[in-house]
């Protein structure tokens, strides 16, 4: 890594009359993550019921002569992914062409073990199924043989019984969905959910291998990642899946935002489903501390601050909190796995700017952001 001047590079989105509160935290809080190196380059956006800020910070790496970061760069949402499908596999069950309740074993053999065949949809979308947090049968499989070998792990728990949050129960699910309708996951998500709420850019990988684009990890046997899925389970599969593999802007993630406050573009019912804890009901124990929804955490104060809100994080620096209660979208993303995964904690960034987005929408007025060095 070379040691390098950070250089800035701001952006509104929109129009050039934000809001300056907005504005400020935005590029304020895009500012401290480059600055303190938790990342090469970051983005943030913002919405209150004043308006809408966009804002990026830094480089597309650390090197000299990298190119700038603009606000409309694209960038590996990771995990983020599954706030997409979980609202694709609900709309799909709101038109009845997915059942949440009935075991998904008649299309879709999930977990080996007693009572594997009782798995549900529900189970899938709230980590609850037994299934492990994740598979490394990729080092040995990939295409779509990987499917087996994933969806055939043993069952550590009974359906129902304790929450592990799985990235192989959003495989599962992203399968079913194709299964239940005979098109691709990549087709279901964008007709579902990208076109109904104004997402234009989001996309499965692989995607253009420009600046535009911000790099992940540089890794061993791939050398340098972009444009191209840096989960490596999802990478092995070679095709779009429900664990990861969106690219998107921080623009697609507002659009989202947005859905979730009742702009459009997704129905009532997922917005009631995806904003109400499904984990009491269930009789889980184990329970992850927060609340968790068919598809969105509810209240996680690793991300979201002391914000009662819903949303999602990603593995590659990225996150969405929305909160419904007043009326608030804020996005930070980042590619801090860049050179490397080791020593990039964005967390409290994350949680420091959910809090700020809070406090402004609360009358209380904009303050800086402090990243710290994880």
């Amino acid at each position: 890594m070379t040691a390098r001047t950070v250089r800035r590079r701001y952006r509104r989105r929109v129009t050039p009359d934000a809001p300056p509160a907005l504005a400020t935290l935005a590029r304020e809080t895009a500012d401290a993550v480059v600055a303190g190196r938790l990342a090469p380059a970051a983005i943030v956006a913002i919405r209150t019921p004043a308006g809408e800020a966009v804002a990026a910070a830094g480089a597309q790496t650390y090197d000299d002569g990298a190119p700038l970061v603009d606000a409309d760069a694209v960038v590996d949402l990771a995990s983020l992914t599954k706030a997409y499908v979980a609202t694709t596999v609900l709309t799909l069950a709101e038109r009845g062409v997915l059942d949440m309740d009935a075991p998904v074993s008649p299309l879709l053999a999930v977990g080996r073990g007693e009572d594997a065949d009782a798995i549900t949809l529900r189970h899938l979308l709230t980590h609850t199924s037994g299934l492990p947090a994740v598979s490394f049968a990729w080092r040995d499989v990939e295409g779509e043989a990987l499917f087996d070998a994933v969806l055939a792990s043993d069952l550590e728990a009974a359906p129902g019984e304790r929450f592990t949050y799985s990235c192989l129960g959003y495989v599962a699910a992203g399968r079913l969905a194709e299964i239940a309708t005979g098109r691709p996951l990549a087709d279901l998500v964008a007709e579902l959910v990208a076109v109904p709420v104004g997402a234009r850019t989001l996309q499965y990988g692989p995607v253009g291998d420009g600046a535009a684009v911000l790099p992940t990890e540089v890794e061993p046997h791939r050398g340098l990642v972009r444009g191209a899925v840096h989960d490596e389970m999802a990478h092995a599969f070679g095709r779009p899946v429900g664990n990861a593999g969106l690219f998107g802007t921080a623009a697609d993630l507002l659009a989202l935002g947005g859905g979730l406050l009742g702009d459009g573009g997704i129905s009532p019912a997922v917005v009631a489903a995806l904003s109400t804890d499904a984990l009491g009901p269930l009789g889980t124990r184990d329970l992850p501390g927060y609340g968790q929804s068919l598809g969105l955490r509810i209240g996680d104060a690793g991300f979201m601050g002391g914000v009662d809100g819903v949303g999602h994080t990603g593995f590659t620096g990225t996150s969405l909190v929305v909160d419904r209660e007043r009326g608030t979208v804020a996005v930070l993303l980042t590619n801090r796995v860049h050179p490397s995964r080791e020593r990039s904690d964005v967390g409290p960034s994350r949680a420091a700017l959910a809090d700020a987005v809070a406090l402004l929408a609360d009358g209380a007025g904009a303050g800086a952001v402090t990243a710290e060095r994880g």
